[in-house]
């Protein structure tokens, strides 16, 4: 009965632990991209990897294929992303630049 039952839940705890968004650094919960718990030393999430012309920091550059790959993924990103209110990144758009996971 024992194994049986434990046939039934791994399966789900490995969709589970599959699709959970992990922020490194941040123990408690995550908000909009921000961590509203405990961050631990040394780690840093919020390092952005690509900064635009108009001075807007984004998570992902989605010029280059591996960001556009980690960003379709990433839903805090895309979160960001939908709530944002810079015109920067508007201004970006126009001019032919793509980031993902705006940092405000």
């Amino acid at each position: 009965m024992l194994i049986k039952r434990a046939a039934q839940i791994i399966p789900f705890m490995f969709v589970l632990l599959a699709t959970t968004n992990a922020h490194a650094g941040c123990v408690g919960s995550v908000v909009m991209g921000k961590c509203h718990g405990q961050m631990i030393d040394g780690v840093n999430e919020e390092t952005p990897s690509y900064e635009s012309n108009s001075g807007a920091s984004y998570q992902y550059n989605l010029s280059d294929p591996s960001d556009r790959n980690d960003y379709s993924t990433d839903l805090d990103a895309q979160r960001r992303d939908q709530m944002s209110t810079d015109p920067r990144t508007g201004l970006d758009k126009n001019t032919g630049q793509y980031g993902g996971g705006v940092y405000e």
